[in-house]
């Protein structure tokens, strides 16, 4: 019998093989890797046949995360997850494992913390006809905690659509859609807590329910195992922003119809929500009082809203960046301190660049008029985002066009990382997350727990749309 032998190096290395070869004894699957730091490589999660698209992320309460997306593997979408270990390490075998691949679509899914070191992630599903929304919790093993293709979130006999979904901050999940089964579209939610059940009615309770049709709901934790959720409404001539709050039993807070939040002269839509940090929350929207034109310029406006639902600025909110040039796409998150960070695409100067605004809870501006620049590259910059990593900022990121100068079908990824003083503190117009060949769509984030992120996106380099992650880290 021939014998190889294996030098190692290191320490390290003999305790990987030994760990690796205990796991293989006892029939857990384990992939060994370090992080790839090259964003001209970075790091596969999936790369499965077909397609993986939007992929979704949270933490594993260890330092690493768990990712979920949709996947094609089976010639029809899927439900798959993987989970990495904080030194890059894929802990659920190679390209993951099924959370459900019955024999119908599933749609995009929403990865939320366990606050166990799992997840729950919630997901839209066909196999009654029309979308319906189901849930899997998963835990840190990769076993599956609940019925074997998921627990019911709602399944009334109509459409339900554009799924949200955030942890309720006691180990279940508050998740909110559209919802056709008053034969318009209104706003639905439910609670389901840590063993799948749920704990408002049966298929949701109404956010709201009455005339016209609601568009894009958005929710945040209100801190008591609620959430306040924000829509835009078009039951009027004009498209307003509204809010409610439903507590943690799927009583309203807000009366019965909700709280409205800016009905001023023109279009106000696609709204973006965060918490206040005490028990109220920031909100903010693109808003075209100035020009009615819901495909013309607009300008970003926000309002707070007390726990109680007062309005704390002006009416229909303030002016957060009013350039004479157009702003879309807002993203907010708290500061940590009170107040919130604003980020949104800006085409002062001709193409889209990336501005960030600060606020303290008063509604002032701590960083100069009309926000600060983040990003100002050649090309277009699009879609940012942002995550709080510590008290000193936040990591802003988004899909960038600079090295195809006016086109906009082949793209990178950016990011930079701006403290409480909005200084830029990384590379001048950001350091790259992803150079590959190819598209780069749906980045998500979270942050690492040490002051960088873990950025998670689907990927056309290889042809069809695979799944990839890069470290971003705190310094560069």
């Amino acid at each position: 019998m021939n014998q190889s032998f294996i030098y190692l190096s290191s320490r390290k290395s003999r305790c990987l093989l030994i760990i690796a070869l205990v796991l293989v004894t006892i029939g857990l699957p384990v992939v060994l890797a370090d992080w790839i730091k090259d964003p001209a490589q970075n790091m596969p999660v999936c790369r499965a046949k077909n397609e993986q698209h939007f992929p979704s992320l949270a933490s594993d309460g260890h330092g690493g995360l768990i990712v979920a997306w949709r996947d094609a593997r089976n010639e029809n979408r899927d439900v798959f997850a993987q989970r990495i270990s904080a030194t890059g390490e894929m802990m659920w075998g190679n390209d993951g494992i099924p959370i459900c691949d019955l024999r119908v679509a599933q749609s995009w899914p929403f990865v939320i913390t366990d606050k166990s070191g799992g997840a729950i992630i919630v997901f839209g599903d066909f196999r009654h006809g029309n979308q319906d929304i189901f849930a899997q919790r998963i835990d840190v093993n990769g076993r599956l905690l609940w019925e074997q293709d998921g627990v019911p979130v709602c399944t009334h006999p109509t459409l339900q659509d554009d799924i949200k979904a955030i942890s309720d901050g006691e180990g279940g999940a508050i998740v909110v859609w559209e919802d056709w089964r008053n034969k318009n579209q209104d706003i639905y939610a439910q609670r389901i807590d840590s063993n799948g059940k749920p704990v408002w009615a049966v298929n949701g309770v109404p956010v709201y329910a009455g005339t016209g049709d609601q568009y894009d709901p958005i929710l945040a934790q209100d801190g008591t195992g609620g959430a306040i959720f924000v829509w835009f409404d078009i039951s009027t001539p004009d498209f307003d922003i509204f809010a409610q709050r439903i507590d943690a039993t799927g009583q309203p807070v807000w009366g019965d119809k909700g709280l409205p939040v800016c009905t001023g002269n023109g279009n106000q839509g696609g709204p973006v929500v965060c918490p206040d940090g005490s028990g109220g929350a920031y909100v903010v929207w693109p808003d075209h009082r100035d020009d009615p034109n819901i495909f013309a310029s607009a300008d970003i406006y926000g309002q707070r809203i007390s726990a109680t639902g007062n309005l704390l600025w002006e009416e229909n909110g303030i002016s957060i960046c009013n350039h004479p040039a157009n702003q879309q796409k807002p993203q907010t998150r708290s500061d940590g301190a009170g107040g919130l960070m604003v980020v949104w695409q800006d085409d002062r100067d001709v193409f889209f660049d990336i501005y960030a605004q600060r606020l303290n809870g008063d509604g002032k501006p701590m960083w100069e008029a009309n926000g600060i620049v983040a990003c100002a590259a050649a090309g277009e910059q699009r879609e940012p985002h942002l995550v709080p990593i510590d008290s000193q900022g936040v990591i802003i990121y988004w899909r960038d066009f600079r090295e195809d100068y006016g086109n906009t079908t082949a793209d990178a990824i950016y990011a930079q990382r701006i403290d409480a003083d909005g200084k830029s503190l990384w590379a001048f117009n950001g350091i790259p997350v992803c150079t590959a060949d190819g598209d780069q769509i749906s980045p998500q984030v979270i942050a690492d727990g040490k002051g960088g992120a873990f950025i998670v996106w689907s990927d056309t380099r290889h042809g069809d749309h695979d799944t990839y992650i890069h470290p971003v880290p705190s310094t560069t």
